[in-house]
C-alpha cells in the first residue's frame, strides 16, 4: 500500500495535471471564440456586399428600363420622320 507521502504526491500531480488541462482547453476556447468572432466579422461584411451588389443591380435594372424606353421612343421618333419623307416623295 501506498505511504501517505506518496498519496499526497500522486494527488498533487493530479491537481498540476488538471490545471495544465483547463489552460489548455481555456487556450483553445479563447482560439475558438476568436475564430467564431472572425467569422461574424466576415459575414457581416459578406451580407453588406452582398446588399450592395443587390442594390447596384436594382439600379442597373431601372437604368436598362428607361434606356429600353428611350430605345422606344427614338425608332418611333425616326419611324415617323421617315414616314413624313416617304409621304413627301
Amino acid at each position: 500500500m501506498a505511504t501517505e507521502e506518496q498519496r499526497i504526491t500522486r494527488l498533487e500531480q493530479a491537481f498540476v495535471t488538471i490545471t495544465e488541462l483547463f489552460q489548455n482547453m481555456d487556450s483553445r476556447l479563447d482560439r475558438h471564440e476568436a475564430g467564431i468572432d472572425e467569422l461574424h466579422a466576415a459575414q457581416a461584411n459578406s451580407e453588406a456586399k452582398i446588399a450592395a451588389l443587390a442594390d447596384a443591380q436594382i439600379r442597373t435594372e431601372e437604368a436598362l428600363t428607361r434606356l429600353a424606353d428611350a430605345q422606344t421612343r427614338t425608332e418611333e421618333v425616326l419611324r415617323r420622320l421617315l414616314e413624313g419623307r416617304n409621304d413627301q416623295a
